[in-house]
């Protein structure tokens, strides 16, 4: 018996995203750490309600960005900071 092609798709792609899932999940950790750290950031830098500017709520993704690009040094510079107290 011949069966469609949308099952045919659908197992290949249910098989094909649990590796990317993992992958995501390793992400999140990461992810979750820069949106707090923009947060807090630009929170001390422009101000409690920087999400209210425009051009401060604009800097947000910039910083996570920089975040996600820099993740171990700042780890690492936060971690050296907090025992050398």
């Amino acid at each position: 018996m011949r069966q469609p092609p949308g099952i045919l798709l659908v197992t290949l792609f249910c098989s094909l995203s649990f590796p990317l899932y993992s992958v995501e999940t390793e992400l999140t950790e990461e992810k979750t750490y820069c949106l707090r750290w923009a947060d807090r950031f630009l929170s001390i830098k422009d101000g409690q309600n920087y999400k209210k500017n425009k051009i401060s709520a604009a800097k947000f993704p910039m910083y996570v960005d920089l975040c996600l690009k820099n993740y171990v040094e700042l780890r690492n510079m936060y971690k050296k900071k907090s025992q050398s107290k």
